[in-house]
């Protein structure tokens, strides 16, 4: 009989979905809805505005890239479900609690301005609550046991978003 007992797993926020499933599926969807379904323009669009949504969106994915080298150079796994040994509040940190998510709606935002299509825009407005209750308050709950006023610190001065 063996009677050994297993250590529990800790494990970290227990959120619903993979964050960058929001921005995959609206990239992939709103492309596939404006390309197949109908075309919902938001202005007569010009050069300026395609480049200015181009720069917007890869400065955006530019910022996920430098705060997932934050996690890199720390040897932190981004992932919200894995553990966290400790809190960023430096670098990008600074202007936002969460920046790779704020970064994937602006680059849905941004896709909309480039390509001239509501169907971006929309992708963003669903990405919003979808992200912020699937994903956010669980991680924030997560981070508020593993923490506790140092987080609740943090939050008090640094808005979810922006």
């Amino acid at each position: 009989m063996n009677d050994s007992i297993k250590p529990v797993k800790k494990r970290g926020a227990r959120t619903k979905f993979f964050p960058p499933y929001a921005l995959m599926v609206g990239l992939i969807g709103s492309s596939l809805l404006d390309s197949f379904l109908v075309h919902l323009p938001i202005f007569a669009g010009n050069i300026i505005i395609l480049l200015l949504g181009l720069t917007i969106a890869v400065s955006s994915f530019l910022m996920a890239i430098y705060t997932l080298k934050i996690f890199s150079d720390n040897e932190e796994n981004p992932h919200p479900k894995s553990l966290q040994n400790q809190l960023f509040l430096g670098g990008t940190f600074k202007y936002s609690r969460n920046p790779i998510y704020l970064a994937m709606v602006t680059i849905l935002l941004s896709c909309g301005l480039a390509f001239n299509s509501w169907w971006y825009i929309i992708a963003a407005i669903i990405s919003v609550p979808l992200l912020t209750y699937g994903v956010i308050i669980p991680e924030e709950k997560y981070l508020e046991k593993e923490f506790g006023k140092v987080y609740l610190d943090y939050k008090s001065t640094v808005r979810r978003w922006l």
